[in-house]
């Protein structure tokens, strides 16, 4: 999802496109394929961080990963940006709209670093490669279909609000689901790990300024970004829910942060659930993998 001021986010979107589409295997692949690229072979096996200044002097902060797991993260802080992230092999300084110049094959990261418009720290030799793996990237993109609603909150930075689809203004806990797509959408092997430990498919239905909001989790072995987080009820989105946990969405949040425990909850009347009330349990697992500040709309 473009971020605020920066347009060169668009890039990062593509790239994370394409990692959240490919599947396990086809990613494996591609960040280990070697090119024959100006007579010279390389392997785009490297992590990337970059900082990108916009004009107006903020800075944002990525991590693209084709070395391990090949996924992208973001932030607002270099520190936010790496987490989770293996250390980087090289790390770019660059502004907004240089970066758009490379990207469109207008200028060259040589050619800028000689400048003094890039700066390199780490492997000087990855940086020479930015622009045929930006190419590389952009030509896959185009032989995909355009990321989902669901899928494109993978694409949201960390310190943005997500998709319009999962993130309901007003509706606090509807950005603690977002997090859950965030956490585990574009990391198959920690998704997998997470999805046989819970094994179910739960709605939330959220009460709050316009009544009730529903979401489904997809929290069953085989699901995939695209499908892990649905906007709606679990009828609308064609799917079977376990459970559904109705609560406030005040009482959701304070559920996701610890404050309250699903038990508590339950017993004290501010959890409802039709199907398998133990189902709640598992779910509190999931909240607690996620566990960190919870923003607020």
């Amino acid at each position: 999802m473009p971020i605020a001021d920066f347009t060169s986010s668009a890039i990062i979107d593509q790239l994370t496109h394409v990692l959240s589409a490919l599947s396990a295997e086809d990613r494996k692949k591609e960040i280990n394929k070697v090119r024959l690229i100006a007579q010279r072979n390389y392997v785009t096996k490297a992590v990337y961080a970059f900082e990108v200044t916009n004009a107006g002097g903020k800075k944002h902060y990525f991590v693209v990963d084709l070395k391990q797991a090949g996924k992208v993260t973001d932030g607002a802080t270099e520190a936010e940006a790496a987490q989770g992230q293996p250390k980087p092999d090289i790390s770019i300084a660059i502004s907004d709209d240089t970066f758009i110049k490379i990207s469109e094959g207008k200028t060259t990261a040589a050619g800028e670093f000689m400048s003094g418009k890039v700066k390199i720290k780490g492997n000087m030799m990855l940086g020479m490669k930015l622009e045929p793996i930006l190419k590389r990237f952009k030509s896959l993109a185009e032989t995909l279909p355009p990321p989902s609603p669901a899928a494109a909150a993978v694409i949201a930075s960390s310190s943005e609000t997500p998709t319009q689809e999962i993130v309901v203004k007003g509706y606090n806990g509807s950005l603690v689901i977002a997090q859950i797509l965030r956490a585990f959408g574009s990391d198959d092997a920690k998704r997998e790990a997470i999805l046989k430990k819970t094994n179910a498919i739960f709605q939330i239905d959220l009460n709050g300024p316009e009544g009730i909001k529903s979401w489904v989790l997809n929290l069953k072995p085989g699901a995939t970004a695209s499908d892990l987080v649905m906007p709606g009820t679990a009828a609308q989105n064609k799917k079977t829910a376990g459970a559904t946990l109705i609560l406030s969405d005040a009482d959701f949040v304070d559920l996701a942060s610890g404050k309250l425990t699903g038990q508590s909850a339950f017993m004290g009347g501010k959890l409802k659930s039709k199907g398998n009330i133990m189902l709640a349990l598992k779910l509190e697992s999931v909240l607690k993998a996620i566990k960190g500040p919870v923003a607020k709309l």
